[in-house]
């Protein structure tokens, strides 16, 4: 069983990085509809057994940050994330399981999805002037990646996004200094040579890296990765999509383009 599930998870589910749910449904009578009097009656009870439940994480947890509460897939269970990490948990809290909920239908990572959007952003408020940009196209679908020169993972995707139309990326200098140690000053010394983009790719595609370049101009890379662990960004490479959700790891092209198309279109339809 262990290898079946290691195999289906290696098939897409789990992405490459560089590292350092819907409630369920309730069930229905079809002979008849519960009058409205019954579904308030139903509404108020789901409402105080959630607010029992909120009680019980926030005693248990005292001081992390909690949303997101809800029922989850599982029959007397629920989820919620706190701090960085969505938990699924019973009632009382006797137990709790940090870890990926897959499901099976579309082999869907339901974590990473509940967490992308628990964790949106305002990409309104990234410094792009601290970013490398690259525009293939019209440049229409906006991605903002932090990533590190010496990541394989940043490599793979910076290969995936030359190949990728109607494109505009951000790149935010995101050097993690416990697996990359010389990533720091490449990354200042990139965005100090005179070409930024043309010594990013270099870097990062090419590996042809000018090993006496210096980084001693201003530059944002330590204020880059202050902002990153900031909004959670745990490995890399990670990057929010124009609706703000994040997504980590080098995933394939497929997947990249159905994800910037959805963004667009929900962006669009704001």
């Amino acid at each position: 069983m262990k290898r079946i599930i290691v195999a289906l998870l290696a098939s897409g589910v789990l992405l490459g990085a560089c590292n350092a749910q819907q409630p369920p449904a309730g069930k229905t009578d079809k002979t008849a509809k519960a009058s409205p009097v019954a579904a308030a009656r139903g509404n108020d009870e789901d409402s105080a057994k959630l607010n029992a439940v909120k009680t019980v994480l926030e005693e248990r947890f005292k001081g992390a940050p909690i949303k997101g509460l809800r029922a989850s897939v599982f029959p007397g269970t629920y989820e919620a994330m706190v701090g960085d990490d969505l938990i699924y948990f019973d009632e009382k809290l006797t137990h709790f399981i940090v870890g990926n909920l897959i499901e099976t239908a579309t082999m869907t990572n339901k974590t990473e999805e509940r967490t992308s959007e628990l964790s949106a952003i305002d990409v309104k408020t990234l410094p792009l002037a601290d970013s490398i940009k690259f525009v293939r196209g019209k440049g229409e679908r906006v991605m903002y990646v932090f990533t590190d020169v010496d990541c394989p993972f940043c490599t793979r995707l910076e290969q995936t996004l030359q190949d990728v139309d109607n494109v505009t990326v951000y790149n935010f200098m995101y050097p993690i200094d416990s697996l990359h140690p010389a990533a720091r000053n490449k990354q200042k010394a990139i965005w100090c040579a005179k070409d930024r983009l043309a010594a990013w790719q270099d870097a990062v595609l090419r590996k042809k890296f000018d090993a006496a370049a210096k980084g001693d101009c201003t530059n944002p890379v330590d204020a880059t990765v202050e902002l990153g662990q900031k909004l959670g960004v745990r490995a890399t490479p990670s990057f929010f999509l124009a609706d703000g959700r994040m997504v980590a790891g080098a995933i394939p092209r497929e997947q990249l383009e159905a994800r910037l198309n959805a963004a667009q279109t929900k962006v669009a339809a704001k």
